[in-house]
C-alpha cells in the first residue's frame, strides 16, 4: 500500500503528526529550560554542602531532554528519523528519574527510629503508630501520581514511535519517486510520477 502523508492515520489531535510533535517538543523544551534555569539558580545561590543528588540529576536530565527536543524538531524538518530516537531515551530516563527520586522522597520523610535523638520519642509513639497512616497515604498518592505520569510518558513515547515510522515511510516514498524520475529520464516510456496518471487515463480511454 502506498504511503500517503495526508492520510488520517498520520493525524495527531487536530493537526498532522509531524506538526503536532514539533509543537509538543517546543512546549517540552520550554519546560526543560524553565525548570533547569530555576534549579541552576538555586544551586548557584546555595552552599556547596547543601547540594543534593536530586538537583544535579534534575539539571542533567533537563539539559539532555531539551537537547533531544531540539533534535526532534530538526529531525522533523529534515525528515531524518535518526535524530528522533534520542527522544525515546530521554522519556525512559524521565520515568526512571521519577521512580527513583519519588520513592526516596516518600521514604526519607519518615522518622528514623535509629536516630539517637529521636529514639525515646519514637518509642513513646510506637504504640500509637501515628506514622503508618501518613506513610500509607503518601504511598497511595505516589502510586497514583506515578501511574498518571507514566501513562502520559508512554503515550508521548507512542507518538514518537509513530513519528519515526512516518519519517521512515516518507524517506522510502521520496527515494521511490527519485528512482522513478531517474528511470523516466533514461527511458521516456518508463512510467514516471509525472506521466503515470496520464498514462492510466490514456489506457482507460
Amino acid at each position: 500500500m502506498d504511503f500517503d502523508p495526508h492520510s488520517i492515520k498520520w493525524q495527531c489531535c487536530c493537526c498532522s503528526l509531524p506538526s503536532g510533535m514539533s509543537l509538543l517538543a517546543s512546549f517540552e523544551f520550554a519546560f526543560c529550560a524553565i525548570t533547569g534555569s530555576i534549579t541552576m539558580y538555586n544551586i548557584v545561590h546555595q552552599k556547596p554542602e547543601d547540594l543534593t543528588a536530586f538537583e544535579v540529576c534534575l539539571v542533567g536530565l533537563m539539559l539532555f531532554f531539551g537537547l533531544t527536543c531540539i533534535m526532534l524538531i530538526i529531525g522533523v524538518q529534515k525528515h531524518a528519523h535518526q535524530l528522533i530516537y534520542p527522544s525515546l531515551l530521554a522519556r525512559g530516563l524521565t520515568t526512571l528519574f521519577l521512580a527513583v527520586f519519588g520513592v526516596s522522597t516518600v521514604f526519607s520523610s519518615t522518622r528514623s527510629p535509629h536516630a539517637p535523638a529521636d529514639m525515646e520519642a519514637w518509642r513513646r509513639e510506637k504504640n500509637h503508630a501515628n506514622d503508618e497512616p501518613n506513610m500509607a497515604l503518601r504511598l497511595v498518592l505516589f502510586v497514583f501520581a506515578m501511574l498518571f505520569l507514566t501513562v502520559i510518558i508512554f503515550y508521548c513515547s507512542y507518538l514518537v514511535v509513530r513519528l519515526i515510522h512516518y519519517e521512515q515511510a516518507y524517506a522510502r516514498l521520496k527515494e521511490r519517486r527519485s528512482s522513478l524520475i531517474q528511470a523516466g529520464m533514461i527511458d521516456p516510456d518508463f512510467p514516471s510520477p509525472n506521466n503515470y496518471s496520464a498514462s492510466r487515463r490514456a489506457s482507460s480511454a
